[in-house]
């Protein structure tokens, strides 16, 4: 501090007091620094650890949260994988949508076609429900003139397109036997040639149905059984009609029905061989040739 001159002031006890003044205000500022010193330090210091403590915490916080970022890192990496693998499985549904949608669009059309089919069979079934059964309705009113004296008896059946024709009294044959009595003989004899006249008017084929009792049969020689047997007596019926009316042959069917009815106890006087007569038969059916009449269409010449 440089000391004021006298000649600076006109008051010459002036700089002097002035210099007192301010050695005693720095004193105190001493003073008081060293008063408050301590405090400040102990707060300065509790300040530095608040501080030290908080950036502790802070870096706990910052590896907390660089662990959870370097687990988003993973997780995100992950995704991105399911990303891809997804990506790929809606290209292969996508190609797998389309592939369904061109399989369902050749189904409809083959749908259609198969709808186009069933039409023309349900046509074709009603036109073959109609083939034969005007024949059918003519051979009816032959056969009903033709035996109506004949002790024979026309059941017609119509959505066969079939005649069964049975003798009054049936045709029927004696225990474990296939030939036929000298009545039934003589009736199928008048039978034949009626049948073949007829065949060369309508075109229809015949089934001879042959049947047995239920009394079980079993023999060591023909007739083994009674399955067997009602063959034979069918067969016996045909060869008949054969010699009756040559030619007639070509048109029968033989079957072997085997056993018709049940087997029941007698009572006491009960003869067994009337009992069972009525399953030892034989029976007629004249059905419309519907193929031959197909094939002769189909052999016209178209209008």
């Amino acid at each position: 501090m440089a000391w004021r001159r006298r000649e600076d002031a006109e008051n010459p006890a002036w700089p002097g007091l002035v210099d007192i003044f301010g050695f005693t205000l720095a004193f105190l500022l001493l003073l008081w620094f060293a008063a408050n010193w301590p405090q400040k330090v102990e707060n300065l210091e509790k300040k530095t650890q608040d501080l030290g403590a908080q950036i502790a915490s802070m870096s706990a916080n910052n590896q907390r949260l660089q662990e959870i970022n370097r687990g988003l890192a993973a997780k995100l990496r992950q995704q991105g994988l399911v990303n891809q693998d997804l990506t790929g499985k809606i290209s292969q549904l996508e190609e797998s949508k389309k592939n369904l949608e061109a399989q369902a669009g050749l189904l409809r059309a083959h749908n259609l076609d198969l709808n186009g089919q069933v039409a023309q069979l349900t046509q074709e079934k009603a036109a073959l429900k109609d083939i034969g059964l005007k024949d059918w309705e003519e051979l009816l009113k032959l056969l009903q003139g033709k035996l109506a004296k004949k002790k024979m008896l026309v059941i017609p059946h119509k959505n066969e397109k079939e005649i069964e024709i049975q003798g009054q009294p049936r045709v029927t044959f004696a225990t474990m036997k296939y030939e036929l009595s000298p009545f039934d003989k003589q009736r199928l004899e008048v039978l034949a040639p009626i049948l073949y006249e007829l065949r060369q008017k309508k075109k229809f084929f015949i089934t001879i149905n042959g049947t047995a009792d239920p009394r079980e049969l079993q023999n060591a020689a023909p007739p083994r059984n009674n399955s067997e047997l009602s063959a034979l007596r069918a067969a016996t019926v045909a060869a008949l009609l054969e010699k009756a009316a040559p030619g007639l042959g070509r048109y029968l069917r033989v079957t072997g029905l085997g056993v018709k009815g049940q087997e029941r106890f007698l009572a006491p006087g009960e003869n067994p061989e009337e009992i069972y007569r009525q399953y030892r038969r034989v029976s007629l059916v004249l059905k419309i040739d519907v193929a031959a009449l197909m094939e002769e269409r189909a052999a016209k010449p178209g209008p």
